[in-house]
């Protein structure tokens, strides 16, 4: 049982000390954004944003990420272990998630291009028409904030504006029914002035993410405080066999003893119990009705077993088997 016990505790020790050292785990939540100021948006926006701020928070090494956008996917793997397409030595079982200490949440409240032409007048002989110069000037505004996953307490909150002026870029409905195509991996979307302009919001998000102070997390402060009131149980369980009372089971030679306490009651070599003299009085039957305990000085455990131990006695005394020995 001690055995079991000092394991229990040492494990809750290490497994809060690691918690302690590891990053923070966060997820980002596909953005959405405000309807009635963006035509065009589509989900695959959303997730396109959020996956280039996953890559972004990624690199500044102050969370762990938490996958979020393929979520789906991941489900799908579990469930085709559980179908048992997938071999019992190798499928992915559920619980096995990390679980987050933070979300990233962002709502986009601009995000798109807006094109003016500038006439220059007259009429250039040899040419039909009027001259114009024709800009486009895009512009990426997101509200962002930092929200703990536990407590639901907003942790720290932005906002991120990007301009630029250049080549629009098309936002509207794409291939099979999505639009954008979003994300660091299109080059016509990174070369356009909209994507220069999402860089900047993002890079101006980064900027505040990186000074930010990281809280402990409610999640990880309820697993801590789990963890200390089980430290504690332990403790109380260990202390209370500590202090059961033990006897003298034999006295093999002058300052030997052999005694009923073991590491199973805490014990270790070296530590120090006390002897007590029991001087019993019995009814005219024999049976034991009275026991008087007299103190009589300390022994010395120096070897321990599970349940029992042998210790050494430099009194004068002639000790007896029966006698007893407590921790206090």
């Amino acid at each position: 049982m001690k055995r079991t016990l000092l394991t229990l505790m040492l494990g809750l020790t290490l497994r809060v000390l690691a918690e302690d050292n590891a990053l923070p785990t966060i997820f980002v939540a596909p953005l959405d954004g405000d309807l009635t100021q963006i035509q065009g948006w589509q989900p695959a926006l959303g997730e396109g944003l959020a996956e280039m701020l996953i890559t972004e928070i990624g690199k500044l090494n102050k969370f762990q990420m938490l996958e979020s956008t393929a979520i789906e996917h991941l489900k799908a793997e579990i469930k085709l272990g559980d179908d048992g397409f997938v071999g019992k030595d190798e499928k992915v079982d559920k619980g096995g998630f990390a679980g987050a200490d933070f979300m990233f949440r962002g709502k986009v409240t601009r995000f798109g291009s807006k094109s003016q032409g500038i006439g220059l007048g007259g009429f250039v002989p040899g040419n039909v028409g009027n001259l114009g110069i024709k800009t486009s000037k895009s512009d990426v505004r997101i509200d962002w904030r930092i929200v703990d996953a536990a407590t639901r307490k907003v942790i720290t909150t932005g906002q991120a504006v990007g301009e630029e002026k250049g080549v629009g870029f098309d936002i509207g409905v794409g291939i099979g029914g999505r639009g954008g195509m979003i994300g660091f991996q299109n080059s016509e979307f990174m070369n356009s002035a909209l994507g220069k302009a999402t860089v900047k919001a993002i890079a101006k998000i980064m900027s505040d993410v990186t000074i930010m102070n990281v809280p402990p997390s409610g999640r990880k402060q309820a697993k801590a405080k789990v963890a200390e009131n089980q430290k504690a149980e332990a403790d109380a369980v260990v202390a209370a066999l500590k202090n059961t009372p033990g006897k003298v089971l034999a006295v093999p030679a002058k300052g030997v003893l052999i005694v009923s306490l073991g590491s199973k009651q805490g014990f270790k070599a070296g530590d120090k119990i006390k002897l007590y003299e029991s001087t019993d009085t019995k009814d005219d039957k024999g049976n034991v009705v009275f026991t008087e305990e007299k103190l009589v000085g300390e022994i010395i455990l120096d070897s321990v077993q599970e349940d029992r131990s042998k210790a050494s006695y430099v009194g004068t005394l002639e000790v007896k088997a029966g006698w007893t020995v407590k921790a206090n």
